[in-house]
């Protein structure tokens, strides 16, 4: 038969009143079972009881409650409010505590104090319940709670496993107070991190629950006390004396068929029928920056720090303002429950924001814990020293060696930290991390082929200062430096045999790292440093690259250069591999004019060293920068210049490009026929080489950016399915290789123009959405304004308003100072939506603009449509005859060309006007040969609204919007 609860003479004082039961020593308050009444409104009973009848003024009350604080009026109603409502009482007059107006409170009750009398009922259930009534509601572990109560009795022994001050006790008493019905012998509790040493387990165990044992051996009477009882026993702070906490679950699960164990450790148990449950941090925000309030408190972190602040009387609700810097707390603080509650506690001192700029001294920030808490839950340095004094010298060691690691290692980033002295005889260093992931002071995670490890900020920021301590920061931080260079001067031929992609998933979790180890080698570490930077800028430059990181690669490149190395032989070579990474890595970033200095410094350099390849490599960014200033004759002469160098040094991958970039500068000044020769020979070359080898040059992949570029040529030359074929590889192949700044060459100069030309504008806003995204990611300057034009001639298309306009016009005039063959689309756009807008004086002359610019660039690509839009405008305006002449000029530079689709458009408009004229003269002729020479015949947007207007000409007349606007598909290609 179960025993029942009893009760046991004391010498613990008792206050008695009404119902109530007050035992000061054990701060509970019962009436029959125990009252939920805690903190401070607990002290205030506590005070007025031991003084009943007596009038406290708030002073007396505040120095009682509150001492050494300073706390407003409001603190002590609120608190007073609590008490009134546990005891049941509502208002200022009751039958407990009453209200002197203008004085303070007086307990009103008759007290009857006795120094010695039956204590409250000690059955372990009633023990493990006043306990957990005392301790605070655990913020954010409802699920954990839910899943581990709904888990006990299918697992008898539950280990609760996590890091020091990660909630793991209030977790267990929560999960214990959930289950208590199924348990009709109670629930017990016993802390084992005051037993002291293993062999004493057992007693302290029978001591506890049954105190009739005496025996020198309790175990067997243990058991027979337990075996006909069902009760869960929570063995808390197990690692103090793990091996002998494990061999007493391990017996008294063998022995007592009705007994569960809900254990809590720092580490597992060990026991083959133990499920362990790790408990993970509180959930914090992955970003501080613009977040709102109310996004900050969907985090269970945040909910935690609040809630402790408000109840400090630190403040009270969260504000927008103050948000961002309450997420960075939980951040830096790895969501660790212990840390958000010390530091809540600093803010009735600071503020939220204090306490956020004061967290770079978190260990000796947060020291002020609960007063009823243990000692090392007193602060979160106490936390860690709890831990590291469980450890072995070689645990000690490693842990402090790992510290320099930030973002995660890998096993071969631990082995190459740790020495051998470190190890002292006690295994390999693998070996020792595993032991620390065990000991949850280093987080594992097994989910990829190879395992990767961390530290959480705070046990790092710890095991950082005993390292500095003990003299190992300066060798452990060479060591970790050396380390990543070895590493990424390994792979560097990788990079022309693997995927970009592939390689960045692969290495993009070190950079973290690397940043680290820069760091030092730049600022802390002397000449040997500096040398370890340097080569360690050049070896990582592929990555950054990759991951479109250019400006941070541009900076620390920067910083490489002005930390040389005087006594270097190779100084000047390492200057020249330095300008050519600040120069390729901002290609993108930063104003052409700026980027031209660069390229220009790397060509003197490598003239003077004799250096080929440096050369050509200057020559190739100096073409880029000539076409994004509008130098495109400039840019043609260059590069043939490098073609013919590159053809003799036998370099198939460096022809590729030379080629390409041939092609390209032939097909802005307007002979799509040669730059497409130039553009298959590149393809060609680039097809027949490595997989993505040295193709990635200045961020881009060469064989995509060179079918992209084909594409438009096909389509400028009338060949529209092949084109689009082209277009549609490419594409798919951008977005298999994952690579944003090649992606964004191929939707900026490739996709969105030829979508925008055919008038798929759903394609149109497709590909821009996806540009937007990528430019404004990776911070790119060339990209942007594209972008931004592109979404904003989308936005009138679909029915501007008369401000998107203006915005738009205000985008060209940004845009115009970029000079390049896309804007001639762009112009086109525009001038038809201030034409529709009314505006045809401004379409006019910004048609006019773009026709003058073309012409001095020689910019001749699109010139034959810019004469073609200036004379459906003019036609607008009445100048029949200007505008005929303008599309007989159109006719022929696209005929000289070769332009065909050009053509086509040209011989459309010149229908058009003299079907619109009712007079027919050559038009027709014209429209039936531009027909038979484009896509051979097979329909397209402008091949069907052709074959319209020769119908019309034989008798079939057109629809008014084939003869006066914008027709099918085409979208308004054709339209003024």
């Amino acid at each position: 038969m179960p025993e029942q609860a009893t009760t046991k003479p004391s010498a613990e004082a008792v206050y008695r009143f009404g119902p109530y039961s007050l035992y000061p020593a054990r701060r509970l308050l019962t009436a029959g079972q125990p009252i939920d009444l805690r903190g401070r409104a607990l002290d205030l009973l506590l005070a007025l009881v031991e003084r009943a009848g007596e009038v406290l003024d708030r002073a007396e009350l505040e120095s009682r409650v509150w001492p050494g604080l300073h706390v407003g009026e409001n603190n002590l109603r609120v608190q007073m409010g609590k008490l009134r409502r546990a005891l049941g009482q509502d208002g200022d007059d009751g039958p407990y505590v009453g209200t002197v107006p203008g004085q303070g409170y007086r307990f009103v009750a008759q007290v009857l104090k006795e120094g010695a009398g039956p204590a409250p009922p000690t059955s372990p259930a009633m023990a493990a319940f006043a306990l957990s009534r005392q301790m605070a509601p655990p913020l954010g572990r409802d699920e954990t709670i839910a899943t581990l109560a709904a888990s006990l009795g299918r697992q008898r022994l539950i280990t609760i496993v996590g890091a020091g001050g990660m909630g793991k006790t209030t977790v267990a008493l929560a999960v214990a107070a959930a289950v208590a019905g199924r348990y009709p012998d109670g629930v017990a509790l016993i802390d084992l991190s005051a037993v002291g040493e293993g062999g004493l387990v057992e007693t302290a165990v029978a001591a506890r629950l049954a105190p009739h044992i005496h025996a020198a051996n309790p175990m067997p009477a243990l058991l027979a006390f337990l075996k006909p009882r069902r009760m869960l026993l929570v063995l808390d702070s197990c690692e103090p004396v793990i091996a002998a906490a494990a061999a007493l679950a391990d017996a008294l699960l063998a022995g007592a068929p009705g007994l569960d164990i809900l254990a809590t450790s720092r580490e597992p148990l060990g026991l083959e029928r133990e499920h362990v449950h790790r408990l993970a941090p509180l959930v914090v925000p992955m970003r501080s920056e613009g977040l709102s309030a109310s996004q900050a408190l969907a985090h269970s972190a945040v909910q935690l720090f609040m809630a402790r602040a408000a109840a400090g009387a630190g403040g009270g609700a969260l504000t927008d303002a103050e948000a961002p810097a309450a997420a960075e707390i939980c951040q830096r603080l790895d969501g660790i429950p212990l840390g958000l509650e010390l530091a809540a506690g600093q803010v009735a001192a600071y503020g939220i924001t204090g306490v956020a700029c004061r967290l770079d001294d978190r260990l000796g920030l947060l020291v002020r814990g609960r007063r009823t808490a243990p000692p090392r839950h007193q602060t979160l340095r106490a936390a860690f020293d709890w831990s590291y004094a469980l450890l072995s010298g070689a645990q000690r060691a490693v842990l402090n060696r790992l510290s320099v690691f930030v973002g995660g290692f890998d096993a071969a980033a631990a082995m190459a930290v740790v020495s051998p002295a470190d190890l002292d005889g006690e295994g390999t260093s693998g070996h020792i991390v595993d032991e620390l992931v065990a000991k949850s002071l280093v987080v594992a995670d097994r989910r990829g082929t190879e395992a990767r490890y961390r530290l959480l900020d705070t046990v790092r920021t710890y095991a950082g200062e005993w390292l500095e301590a003990s003299g190992g920061g300066a060798e452990t931080r060479v060591a970790h430096a050396a380390h990543y260079l070895r590493l990424f001067q390994s792979i560097l031929p990788e990079w022309a045999t693997r995927p970009a992609g592939e390689m960045a998933h692969r290495y993009a979790v070190e950079i973290d790292n690397v940043r680290q180890a820069l760091d030092w080698c730049f600022n802390h570490a002397g000449d040997e440093g500096v040398r370890v930077g340097r080569a360690l800028v050049l070896a990582v430059a592929p990555l950054w690259q990759c991951l479109s990181l250019g400006m941070e690669c541009h900076r620390w490149a920067a910083l490489a250069l002005g930390s040389p190395l005087p006594h270097a032989d190779d100084r000047q070579s390492l200057d020249l591999q330095m300008l050519w990474v600040m120069a390729v890595t901002v290609m993108s970033i930063a104003p052409p004019d700026q980027v031209a200095a660069l390229w220009e410094g790397v060509l003197a350099t490598a003239g003077r060293l004799g250096d080929g390849d440096g050369r050509l490599q200057a020559q190739q960014g100096l073409y880029f920068c000539h076409l994004q200033q509008g130098r495109v004759r400039q840019a043609l002469e260059l590069v043939r210049g490098m073609r013919k160098d590159v053809a003799e040094g036998g370099d198939p991958s460096a022809l590729a490009l030379a080629e390409r970039m041939v092609g390209g500068a032939l097909y802005i000044l307007g002979d799509p026929a040669e730059a497409r020769h130039h553009t298959e020979m590149a393809l060609s070359l680039a097809e027949s080489g490595p997989a993505t080898g040295r193709r990635i040059r200045f961020q881009m992949d060469q064989q995509i950016v060179a079918r992209g570029a084909l594409a438009g040529m096909l389509w400028l030359q009338g060949n529209i399915d092949q084109g689009m074929e082209q277009l549609r590889r490419c594409l798919e192949q951008a977005m298999a290789l994952d690579h944003a700044y090649t992606t964004c060459v191929v939707l900026g100069q490739s996709a969105c123009p030829l979508a925008m030309m055919t008038g798929d504008w759903a394609a149109a806003q497709r590909h821009n959405d996806l540009l937007t995204l990528l430019a404004e990611r990776h911070g790119s300057l060339t990209w942007q304004p594209w972008a931004r034009g592109f979404g904003l001639i989308l936005r009138q298309r679909a029915g501007g308003t008369a401000e998107g306009l203006e915005e738009l016009r205000r985008q060209m005039a940004n845009i115009g100072d970029l000079s390049h063959a896309r804007y001639g689309i762009l112009v086109r756009e525009t001038a038809l939506a201030l034409a529709r807008a009314g505006d045809l004086e401004g379409g006019l002359a910004m048609v006019g603009a773009a026709l003058a610019r073309a012409e001095a660039n020689e910019e001749g690509w699109a010139q034959p449509e810019l004469m073609r839009l200036n004379g459906e405008l003019l036609f607008q305006r009445g100048d029949k005859a200007a505008a005929e002449m303008l599309y007989r000029q159109a006719l022929a530079v696209a005929e000289r060309q070769g332009a065909l689709s050009w053509h086509l458009r040209a011989a459309i408009s010149l229908a058009r006007s003299q079907a619109r004229q009712g007079r027919v003269t050559d038009a027709p002729d014209l429209l039936v040969r531009a027909v038979g020479r484009v896509n051979g015949g097979r329909p397209t947007a402008e091949v069907d609204v052709a074959r319209v207007l020769l119908g019309h000409f034989q008798g079939v007349p057109a629809p008014d919007h084939v003869l006066d606007g914008p027709a099918g598909p085409a979208g308004g290609l054709l339209a003024a």
